[in-house]
């Protein structure tokens, strides 16, 4: 059923309980990579389908995290819906699910449960602070995550305000995490025949994406926060067209190369600037220098000039700019969908390439329930049953699901 059958994962089959990001995008990644998803949502759709709507009513936040997936809408709060699930769990791979720990355990549809139905199934769950400590149970948000994690005090602002270091950055690294996980024990399961429990909290993601800074912190019991540039000469500079680009002339061939770029090769001759300790030891007497010979060109001179001096350089783009970049376009990192409501969807692409296995972007979301009636018959259940239980409010159906498994 996998919209890749060339993917990675192509034949691995996921139920997805997840909601909101973290969980979302590790499951998307799945079917990006061939996996057959399917999204468990109760009737009437879960609340991240309304979550920031457009003006014109697109909700590009659920349409990114959930493409290429099949939805299933079942009450799981019901003993039919339970039943259901397990059913369902007997067939699947993996299950996947970001609720509040001990919830699909009360619900009798933790790992427990849908082992004893499938010992080889992975059971993931994406949680706030891990599986241990005291507060394992309490419930998460990302921007809480950084709070708690040190990177809000990380990004704290020179006035000492703690900021956010992006938003849904604890999410999305803690996604990326997840899906590594699933995917390791899946190989362990290919070696040992067992499926097992994996956890990737957002807490822990925050830290693991800042090691070095953690590491270096914890030895010189000092928090080095990045105000301003990295360096003197690399960072960001304001041009004469009031764009602003970023070099990474972090080494001395680099520098060397920098001041050939700037046209301006008595700094490199001037003492002061002569090699990486002594220019930062002089950073406030070389950045005016070197702010006041941006300001000299516009951007895009600059960035030809730097390119061609061998300097690491950028313009500082906006995601509106960076979805015509020739090299984000040629390595499909911005693609167009087809969407039967919306039509052309610009939409990021796969982030990484396999050349035997590759990653694809997926079809349209899915409608509420659009694959429900498929899956009961899969499971056995008639077509009188499956009414019944729509009768019931067990379970939803998409108003044109047709007899497509």
């Amino acid at each position: 059923m996998s919209h890749n059958p060339r993917g990675a994962l192509a034949g691995v089959r996921v139920l997805d309980f997840t909601r909101f990001l973290q969980g979302p995008y590790a499951t998307r990644l799945f079917a990006d990579m061939g996996a057959d998803v399917l999204k468990v949502e109760r009737p009437g759709g879960d609340w991240d389908r309304r979550l920031r709507p457009a003006k014109d009513g697109f909700t590009g936040f659920f349409h990114a995290l959930n493409r290429g997936k099949r939805s299933v809408a079942i009450d799981i709060t019901t003993p039919e819906g339970r039943d259901l699930v397990l059913g369902l769990a007997r067939e699947a791979d993996v299950v996947i699910e970001n609720f509040r720990p001990g919830v699909l355990d009360r619900l009798g549809l933790g790992y427990d449960a849908l082992k004893a139905v499938n010992p080889r199934i992975v059971y993931a769950g994406a949680s706030g602070y891990g599986p241990g400590g005291p507060r394992s149970d309490e419930p998460m948000y990302d921007m809480v995550a950084q709070a708690v994690s040190g990177v809000s005090d990380f990004m704290r602002s020179p006035e000492g305000v703690p900021r956010l270091a992006t938003r849904a950055m604890a999410d999305s690294a803690g996604a990326m995490f997840l899906a590594m996980a699933v995917i390791t024990a899946l190989y362990v399961r290919e070696r040992t025949g067992q499926g097992q429990r994996v956890d990737a909290s957002l807490v822990g993601s925050c830290l693991g994406m800042h090691t070095a800074e953690v590491t270096i912190a914890l030895h010189e019991n000092r928090v080095y926060r990045p105000h301003g540039r990295v360096t003197s000469t690399s960072g960001a500079f304001r041009c004469r067209d009031d764009r602003w680009l970023v070099i990474g002339a972090t080494d001395q061939k680099l520098w060397r190369n920098l001041t050939q770029a700037l046209g301006r090769p008595d700094l490199l001759a001037d003492e002061r600037f002569a090699y990486g300790k002594i220019r930062e030891a002089n950073r406030a007497v070389l950045e005016p220098i070197l702010e006041e010979v941006f300001r000299t060109a516009d951007r895009d001179e600059w960035v030809e000039r730097m390119r061609a001096a061998d300097v690491p350089v950028a313009p500082v783009l906006t995601f509106l700019e960076v979805a015509d970049d020739p090299d984000v376009l040629a390595n499909g990192y911005v693609v167009e969908q087809d969407d039967p409501e919306w039509g052309k969807v610009r939409t990021v692409g796969h982030p990484f390439h396999m050349s035997l296995t590759p990653g694809a972007v997926g079809p349209a979301t899915p409608a509420i329930g659009e694959s429900t009636r498929a899956e009961l018959r899969r499971l056995g259940r008639t077509d009188e049953q499956a009414e019944d239980l729509r009768a019931r409010g067990v379970v939803e159906f998409h108003e044109t699901e047709g007899n497509a498994a």
